[in-house]
């Protein structure tokens, strides 16, 4: 079996690294030529502590059992196409930037063979394998769907500092085009994971992604706005919580900075354009603006202890502890902190 992971990022590496150390060979498209020539050396392109992952990509280079091209004809013989670039949201015109994955579509249909299967692993907003990436494959290919080809949503869920664990062992979700689909991401994902692996339609799938992230979005909103709420009558957040969080089923989270990373930021506005026209979640949208709004409290609550402290804002030194997003990580993609 040749499979292909198109992006090799946070996403691709572990993902080409545990089906490679399962049997299958497998060839990375990443459009960055230096890590491209990095990966071929054995080398992890990216920065931060991952464990085990420097290790065994080294190795199964080495053993020919994965390598990396900017070409995607190189990867002609592929049985299956795993797609993980990034699809960024733009906010301000409400619209999704799903650029990079219609171009690997674009490309993939141009050389793959009658019979592959291709999975979406990139979050996008429900409606997409659908409306965008099912009519590309057909059209840029002349390939029937269901037929000629196979087709597959399977969200990743992964967490920097635990890339190679979190594939390894949590369930996934299947989204298929059909049966045949779903027989066909099996035998990949079975090889990957250990974890429950649940058979569902595409969209279902898209929506289990963009929710579950939006889910965690909202409950850190709550601990956003009722710190906020703390503040303003004169009482101490981190007392009531604890008295809060005795009663069962009660979790109050830790108030913050705001959320980062790549996926949490803009999921919750990815499920709400995929219900565009019909539905606009405002209780959800509600909770993304309050964390995005912790920044700007939290600088406002610096300023107003310099004043008490009497210390003059514009000429002072301000030593900031900790610049990731997450705690035990070296990531630092729209960290609140910035």
């Amino acid at each position: 079996m040749l499979v292909a992971v198109v992006g090799m990022g946070y996403v691709g590496i572990p993902v080409a690294v545990r089906l490679a150390e399962s049997g299958p060979n497998l060839i990375g498209i990443e459009i960055n030529r230096d890590k491209v020539s990095k990966i071929n050396n054995g080398i992890y392109p990216i920065e931060g502590d991952e464990p085990e992952i420097r290790e065994k990509l080294s190795e199964l280079v080495a053993n020919k059992k994965i390598q990396a091209s900017t070409e995607y004809s190189d990867a002609s013989d592929a049985d299956a196409w795993i797609i993980c670039v990034q699809t960024p949201f733009d906010v301000q015109n409400f619209r999704p930037n799903l650029s990079a994955l219609r171009g690997s579509l674009e490309s993939i249909s141009k050389v793959m063979k009658e019979g592959a299967l291709v999975v979406v692993e990139s979050t996008i907003p429900p409606g997409t394998m659908e409306e965008v990436v099912a009519p590309t494959l057909e059209s840029s290919s002349g390939l029937s769907l269901g037929n000629q080809f196979h087709l597959g949503h399977c969200p990743e869920r992964v967490m920097p500092g635990k890339l190679l664990h979190n594939l390894s062992t949590y369930d996934r979700v299947l989204g298929g085009f059909d049966a045949k689909s779903h027989e066909l991401m099996t035998q990949i994902y079975r090889r990957i994971t250990s974890g429950k692996l649940s058979l569902v339609g595409l969209k279902t799938a898209e929506v289990v992604k963009t929710f579950e992230n939006t889910y965690r979005d909202a409950e850190i909103a709550i601990a956003n706005d009722f710190a906020k709420y703390c503040d303003s009558v004169g009482v101490d957040f981190y007392q009531v919580r604890e008295l809060v969080n005795v009663v069962e089923s009660r979790n109050l989270h830790l108030p913050g900075g705001g959320v980062g990373g790549h996926c949490i930021p803009k999921d919750t506005w990815l499920l709400a354009y995929g219900s565009r026209n019909r539905y606009s979640p405002e209780f959800l949208i509600k909770a993304r603006e309050i964390n995005d709004s912790m920044p700007s409290y939290i600088s406002s609550k610096i300023f107003e202890g310099m004043k008490k402290f009497e210390i003059n804002p514009t000429n002072c030194k301000v030593s900031i502890l900790g610049l990731s997003y997450l705690e035990e990580s070296d990531d630092v993609r729209n960290s609140p902190t910035v």
